[in-house]
């Protein structure tokens, strides 16, 4: 006799579904008609899939497209309030950024507040229930339109269990955060490294939307990446790939935050650029341009301006950085690199130098027109990234999310 296979029918239909609403999100307009092409899936069901999406107001049409029977078909688009997101990012300086945004990824209400946060989980939680709940009291959505909660932390999170494992600015190590956080808030919460949030929110509504393997460099209070691989986020083996900041840089170098020495990070993060200039005060010390204790802002004008040690320090900063892009380039084989951070400005002599070094050192093959995409990042677009978690696993069936 036959093998038996049980099938979970509200399973296969959620499954089927969640193909529909992303074939809809990334397709639209598009008819019922180019739905069964483009899924595979009988006609029967993608109507009765798209007739209740569009009573609960996940969809809506927009539009009619003509059909060769001759009758008008609508086209079907993803309804921007049928349904919303909370994002929450923990940014530089200890401040909590969280956003609203709707089914197209668009910030509908954002705020942010300074906190004191402690090597707890029962502190961790708390403040962000607090802050949450005060979010949620001047929100203008009900509550239950409210899908769940996307968090972004940085450091290396386990996105499995729901937990920051490692966290070396805030001395954290292995903190639940998820579950006790979902039990607080009564919502579903997803949580992951914030360099990973803004890799998916490239790939689902940002400059990596037309590609399939495209990496994203992050520059800033820390080095990090996110690699999108054949139209997904690689994680590796453990969970925690994309270490980015921490490939050799300069062998028995600076001392790095996470304990090693001569990491990129510490030559090229703000903490790394700033210790540069330190120590090219003191190689100087009667150096009347060198006096001042410039900031990172500072220090880039300083060197557009002309000031030739801070053009020689950049410069160095951008062929460690090039060097290493160079690498990941000839590694993974990308279509697109997106460089981003708060500070970074595409006509920065970092940058100029970090360019020519990067095509200097790639196999040559690699390079025929590589798009090299130099953005900055603001404190809500990392909670954006946040929110994507939540869009992602409402878009993407378990199987693709892994869920």
């Amino acid at each position: 006799m036959g093998k038996v296979v049980s099938v979970d029918r509200n399973l296969m239909r959620s499954m089927n579904q969640s193909t529909l609403l992303n074939l809809i999100r990334t397709h639209a307009p598009v008819s019922r008609t180019q739905l069964v092409q483009l899924s595979g899936l009988s006609t029967g069901t993608v109507v009765s899939i798209a007739t209740d999406l569009l009573k609960q107001e996940l969809i809506m049409e927009q539009g009619v497209a003509n059909s060769n029977l001759g009758r008008k078909a609508g086209l079907l688009r993803v309804h921007p309030n049928g349904a919303y997101v909370l994002g929450l990012s923990l940014v530089e300086n200890d401040e909590i950024v969280i956003v609203l945004l709707n089914l197209l990824g668009e910030i509908v209400q954002d705020s942010c507040w300074q906190v004191q946060l402690h090597d707890s989980t029962v502190n961790v939680v708390q403040v962000i229930t607090e802050k949450v709940e005060t979010f949620l009291q001047n929100c203008q959505v009900p509550r239950e339109k409210i899908l769940g909660l996307g968090c972004g932390f940085p450091g290396n999170v386990n996105s499995q269990t729901g937990s920051s494992v490692d966290n070396w600015i805030h001395n954290w190590h292995d903190l639940s955060i998820t579950d006790p956080l979902s039990q607080a808030l009564r919502m579903p919460v997803y949580l992951d490294n914030v360099v990973n949030c803004l890799g998916s929110y490239e790939k689902l509504y940002g400059h990596g939307r037309p590609y399939r393997d495209f990496l994203v460099i992050t520059l800033g209070r820390g080095v990090g990446m996110a690699m999108i691989l054949n139209d997904d986020l690689y994680r590796g083996s453990r969970g925690w790939g994309g270490e980015f900041g921490h490939i050799p840089c300069v062998p028995d170098g600076r001392r790095c935050e996470c304990g090693n020495q001569g990491c990129l990070e510490a030559y090229v993060a703000d903490h790394g650029i700033l210790a540069s200039y330190h120590e090219l005060r003191h190689k100087y010390p009667d150096d009347a341009r060198l006096a001042a204790d410039l900031s990172l802002d500072e220090i880039r004008t300083a060197a557009r301006e002309g000031n030739e040690h801070l053009r020689s320090l950049l410069a160095q900063t951008g062929q460690y950085l090039g060097t290493a892009l160079a690498s990941m380039v000839n590694i993974f084989n990308p279509e697109c690199v997106i460089l981003t951070g708060a500070h970074v400005h595409p006509e920065d002599v970092l940058f100029s130098s970090m360019r020519e070094t990067m095509h200097r050192y790639i196999f040559s093959r690699l390079d025929d027109d590589l798009p090299l995409i130099i953005t900055p990042v603001t404190s809500t677009r990392w909670a954006q990234g946040a929110g994507t978690l939540v869009l992602r696993h409402f878009f993407l069936s378990p199987a693709q999310t892994g869920a």
